[in-house]
């Protein structure tokens, strides 16, 4: 179960703590902060063809259509099972059926490669300033790329996007629940976790409660992660007052070039300036 109250502080504090991630990246790494708005990416196929084209591209669309269908259905699911009564003292129960889809949920989450690739590519400019191109996500072992690959990185600069993320993932939950090692306990209001080995850092179980706002920090950080990129990129031209940008454009013979990049507003778009 969570109250109305409770999902609200929650959703205020993910926002809060994306929000101030954007604007450390704006302030130091203006240029950067652009391109991981354009969506920057490194395509290894383009090194392959005949032609050959450029591999480093901009306006990457490729993670956005892998991610599309999927987002929709968090925004429908959460249109459906946390719509509030009027009044904020409101909460929701708990219920079968809606936490075996919320296990699912959280586990496309914490998988999601577009997802962890962007916070990754964050992550990464708030330490060192540098845009990584071709980010790869281990396809096993993720809970160490996300531990010390990404929230570290966050905690080292004291964001607490940090604490977002702690709040929300762990990977017994995410092993559990990917491999069915999971069963309800409807009496002392537990999921048991049948993956558990004794390890300290393990999960035996967790409450309904506390899985509720582990649930609500996870599916919440993945909505807005897009929704506030998006709105930041489609403002771009508007904040910097120009819609033409330099980045630093790397080039399949290592070399690395300034060139200008512009956004259309009108296609959401942004193309290289030729």
């Amino acid at each position: 179960m969570i109250t109305e109250q409770d999902f609200a502080a929650i959703d205020k504090e993910v926002q809060e703590s994306l929000n101030a991630v954007f604007d450390y990246i704006r302030q130091h790494h203006p240029s950067d902060y652009v391109l991981l708005l354009a969506d920057g990416e490194f395509k290894e196929e383009y090194l392959h063809t005949t032609p050959k084209y450029e591999p480093y591209v901009i306006d990457s669309r490729e993670d956005f259509y892998i991610d599309e269908t999927r987002v929709k259905f968090f925004v429908e699911f959460l249109k459906t099972f946390y719509t509030f009564p009027k009044g904020g003292t409101g909460s929701v129960e708990d219920s079968d059926i809606r936490q075996q889809m919320e296990l699912m949920i959280y586990t496309h989450v914490w998988e999601a490669k577009p997802f962890l690739k962007r916070l990754y590519r964050m992550a990464l400019l708030c330490n060192d300033g540098i845009y990584e191109w071709n980010v790869t996500v281990p396809p096993m072992g993720k809970h160490e790329f996300i531990r010390n690959e990404i929230r570290q990185r966050f905690e080292n600069k004291g964001l607490n996007l940090f604490q977002v993320m702690k709040n929300g993932y762990h990977s017994s939950l995410r092993n559990a629940f990917a491999h069915s090692e999971y069963s309800f306990d409807e009496k002392e209001r537990l999921i048991w976790l049948h993956n558990y080995s004794g390890t300290a850092w393990e999960l035996k179980n967790i409450s309904y409660d506390d899985w509720s706002r582990r649930f609500t920090y996870s599916v919440l950080l993945a909505y807005h992660l897009i929704n506030i990129t998006h709105d930041r990129r489609s403002k771009v031209a508007q904040d910097f007052g120009t819609d033409v940008f330099q980045i630093n454009h790397p080039r399949g013979d290592g070399s690395v070039l300034p060139v200008n990049i512009r956004y259309r507003e009108q296609h959401n778009a942004f193309g290289f300036v030729s």
